[in-house]
């Protein structure tokens, strides 16, 4: 009979989500080690010891190892070995026990967050925050531009002024170029005139021009025409010209 099947034991993140007590009996919570890799674990108290938690889990290295409970806000806060964790009252189902030391603490959103290693990944941040394919995590960079945390890297936890992550909305930025210098917009399309508007002390008396593509000549842009800047098209290369004077 599988774990799921079994009516001895209760799911203890299913009675969370329920809203319901405890059934007596067995209970089921989730541990990580070292990672976010979290698999069952099986508890036959409602109010086990820390480390008994972590002989659940096959580690009988207990003073090596640091154990945490993730509260349903995301927070990670301690369990000490001798430390009693009621599965009923602090609604806990997800631990995550490391091995290494220093730890490193940070904030994720408004979660306070441990990690076991100097550098993080991006993958960890993302599962830990919940989100989906459509959000970010970002640095928060004070007084300036929060740092995107490009796919696939990892973050340095011991560098300087490392402190908070956040998720938001991953904004798609367009770039492109006029007089050779680098503009960006969170807009796929944009008229003469916003081009022209991005651009410092622009002079009333210029035209703005497009690079052509390939063979194609260079053009001049109208103030109400749109141009897109999808980078199928490549990257838009722009220039101020004097008007032309048909005089």
């Amino acid at each position: 009979m599988s774990l799921i099947e079994n009516p001895d034991i209760d799911d203890v993140a299913l009675a969370v989500q329920e809203d319901r007590p405890l059934r007596p009996g067995r209970y089921r919570v989730s541990l990580a080690v070292d990672s976010v890799d979290f698999h069952p674990l099986i508890l036959d108290d409602p109010v086990p010891l820390g480390r008994q938690i972590l002989k659940k889990a096959g580690i009988n290295d207990i003073d090596g190892h640091s154990l945490f409970v993730i509260t349903t806000e995301g927070d990670f806060e301690d369990v000490r070995a001798d430390e009693e964790v009621d599965l009923r009252d602090r609604a806990a189902f997800r631990f995550i026990a490391f091995s290494t030391d220093p730890l490193y603490r940070v904030k994720l959103n408004e979660a306070r967050i441990v990690w076991g290693r100097s550098l993080i990944p991006e993958a960890v941040l993302r599962a830990l925050a919940g989100i989906n394919d459509d959000e970010a995590v970002f640095l928060e960079v004070r007084g300036g531009k929060d740092k995107l945390i490009e796919r696939g890297t990892d973050v340095d936890l011991a560098a300087d002024g490392v402190e908070k992550f956040i998720t938001a909305p991953n904004k798609v930025t367009y770039t492109f170029f006029v007089n050779g210098k680098l503009y960006e917009t969170d807009k796929k399309k944009l008229t003469g005139a916003q081009i022209k508007s991005m651009v410092p002390d622009w002079d009333p008396q210029h035209d703005l021009s497009l690079e052509g593509e390939g063979d194609d000549p260079d053009r001049i842009i109208a103030d109400d025409e749109v141009v897109s800047l999808v980078p199928k098209h490549g990257v838009r290369r722009f220039s101020s010209v004097p008007k032309a004077n048909f005089g």
